[in-house]
């Protein structure tokens, strides 16, 4: 509300001040007041400037990679700075409803405190293994334990999507 419509406001409710009572009026000039405070206040607590952590890119000394037809693979990689990564995949079953990959393979890299570390992972239809120096043993354990049980029989796989009722 325009300050000279609040000030006739205050005259006929019969208020006779100088200083402006009426709420609508004093709120918005409040909260300007308040968002301004918050703005300086922030400001000089938080550092706005953009830092970036980032270091210069390691060249690659030694590379290769092989495709097949069936989808196996391989390829390596090795870093100038030590680091290294290998993968391969086999297809099993090839053809069938059970086709999968097997991918073996390892990698390693020195952290922060110049320690190395790797890891070495297989993954298949039964799931995920990754053993290494940086992930606990229990971990690889519990990994290696669930994808040696058992997978139950093909026909007792359901691999359909089946849509759940409605629900209200």
């Amino acid at each position: 509300m325009p300050y000279n419509e609040c000030k006739a406001k205050l005259n006929r409710a019969g208020v006779k001040s100088k200083v402006n009572k009426c709420k609508e009026c004093d709120l918005p000039r409040l909260l300007s007041l308040l968002g301004l405070c918050l703005v300086g206040a922030l400001g000089d607590a938080v550092d706005l400037r953009v830092s970036s952590t980032t270091t210069a890119a390691v060249g690659i000394v030694d590379s290769g990679q092989e495709k097949h037809d069936d989808g196996s693979y391989h390829f390596f990689y090795q870093g100038e700075d030590g680091s290294h990564r290998e993968e391969t995949a086999v297809v099993h079953n090839a053809g069938t409803k059970t086709e999968f990959l097997e991918v073996s393979g390892s990698y390693s890299y020195f952290d922060g405190d110049g320690k190395e570390v790797e890891v070495h992972y297989k993954a298949d239809d039964h799931g995920f293994v990754p053993e290494g120096n940086n992930i606990l043993p229990q971990i690889s354990e519990a990994a290696k334990l669930t994808s040696e049980q058992q997978q139950p029989a093909e026909s007792v796989l359901v691999t359909d999507y089946i849509k759940p009722p409605n629900y209200k």
